[in-house]
């Protein structure tokens, strides 16, 4: 019985988390049509530059181009 409550701890655990990042990932959706709506979509949040297309089409949401992600990712 020990393994089956385990297992199902997991279970929960796993639901959770990918309703967490469901939830922020829509969040994050909900940004970016506003972006689009104020017309600043496209646009890095920290140094003004056009985000490439490509990096858009991988992750729609996206408000930092490739050298700002990268910064903010190794601080």
């Amino acid at each position: 019985h020990l393994a089956d409550h385990a297992s199902d701890l997991v279970d929960l655990e796993v639901d959770y988390t990918l309703e967490e990042n469901a939830g922020n990932v829509i969040a994050e959706i909900d940004d970016a049509l506003g972006r689009i709506e104020s017309g600043t979509y496209g646009t890095c949040a920290v140094c003004g530059a056009p985000i490439p297309e490509e990096r858009l089409d991988a992750v729609p949401y996206a408000t930092l181009c490739l050298d700002d992600k990268r910064r903010q990712e190794h601080a």
